[in-house]
This record gives C-alpha cells, structure tokens and sequence, in this order.
C-alpha cells in the first residue's frame, strides 16, 4: 500500500461507453386508427397520421413505413423529422360505391442488426380506419357526352323531339329538377322543369 516500504500505486479512471444495438422492434401504441375524410377531397389530401415507438436509440430507432392492403385508394409516406407515417389519397374516394377503408400500416426498421433477428419480427402492423363522407353531389345526364337529336323542319309547336335522363348520384337520390340553359337563342325549344322531355317551341 502507498506510504509501506516497496509498495508502489496509482489510480485513474475508466470511462466505459454502452453503445446501442437494435435489439427492440417498433410497436404501434393502438392496434386501429380511425379517421375521416370527404368523397370530395382532392389526391393527395392527408387523411390522418400514425406513428410507432422504439425503444431503442439512435440510428436504430429509423423506420419506414409501408401499406400491405388498401393501397389501391391510399398510400403511405415517411416523415423522416417527426417518423411518423402520413396516409393520404392515392385515388378520387367515392361514399356511394363505399363508405369504410381498413387500410393496413405496417412499420419496419431500417437498420435490422442480424444478431438479433431470433428475437422475431422487426415489424409491426396497424389498421388504420378511413371513413368517407358524403358531399351533394350534382345530377349526372346519360350519357355523359349528350346526345344528338333530329326534328323535322315543319313539326308543329308541341311535337316531341326527344328525352333526356339525368340521376342524382347521391345515395338520398333526391328528384331532379329539368331547366334549359341553352337550347336556342329563339327559343324554338322548350323543356319542362319536372319533366325530361324536349318540346318545340315556337
């Protein structure tokens, strides 16, 4: 010991550093996410952000996020500051064909450490619930493009020239009111507002 005849020490310190290794999976906090958005909102309009956690650090807590169903209608994008997965609309939505999308999320880490993969999966899975709204809709003519019609020149004032069918493509499928915008700037035509057919005029 110091201070006894032929005994020499010393002492210092020793910084021992822990580093990480991915050894934790990203977990969703829930197993489903509902959200809502309108029929009419545009491609690309965000519906809803989810995120998993990790419990690792670092490097190790990178994740990217992918869709394994409902990609069809939505898709899934990365945001690399806040790692959060951001859904939004792949495709126009439509509440009349259907009102209810599961889309299935799935996170994945990055940097999967191969010492650890018999600890399971490094992924996990949530749903995320879109519900599509409703918006009113303007009636629809058959067909779409119009359509051409032919009187003769000496038909009497009365006479029927043609009909017209449009719906209402809402799911209360109200009744639809006739009314000519543009016909003739003589008005040699007439249509009835409760009725879908074309009369002469004068």
């Amino acid at each position: 010991m110091a201070g006894q005849m032929g005994c020499l020490s010393g002492s210092t310190t020793v910084t021992i550093v822990i580093t990480d290794v991915n050894d934790n999976p990203p977990r969703f906090p829930q197993k489903m996410y509902q959200f809502s958005v309108s029929e009419g909102a545009a491609v690309g309009t965000p519906v809803g952000h989810v995120m998993a956690t990790d419990a690792d650090m670092g490097e190790n807590t990178d994740m990217t996020y992918l869709i394994k169903e409902g990609g069809d209608l939505f898709k899934v994008t990365t945001d690399v500051e806040t790692q959060e997965a951001v859904v939004s609309i792949k495709k126009p939505l439509d509440f009349e064909s259907k009102r209810t999308h599961n889309v299935v999320v799935e996170a994945v880490n990055k940097h999967v450490d191969p010492r650890f993969v018999d600890l399971g999966s490094f992924r996990d899975q949530t749903i995320v619930r879109v519900s599509v709204t409703d918006i009113d809709e303007p009636p629809i003519f058959q067909p779409a493009e119009g359509k051409v019609m032919e009187v003769q020149e000496d038909a009497k004032v009365g006479a029927l020239v043609g009909v017209v069918t449009a719906r209402d493509p809402d799911v209360k499928n109200k009744p639809v009111r006739y009314d000519h915008l543009y016909l003739s700037k003589l008005l040699f035509f007439l249509l009835k507002a409760h009725n879908h057919v074309i009369y002469g005029g004068r």
